[in-house]
């Protein structure tokens, strides 16, 4: 897997890639959440 769209040049790079961080966090707590216990009812409304 590959992340994308980010430019080493960029002024607002770490900005853009904490936010990637934050997803990538939550993506993998789902995958946890599924793989462990079967949870298939999960939102990104969870997070705000």
């Amino acid at each position: 897997m590959n992340e994308s769209g980010l430019h080493e040049h960029d002024p607002e790079i770490v900005n853009k890639m904490l936010g990637q961080k934050e997803g990538w966090v939550y993506m993998l707590a789902c995958l946890k959440s599924y793989l462990e216990n079967g949870v298939s009812d999960l939102r990104a409304s969870l997070i705000h």
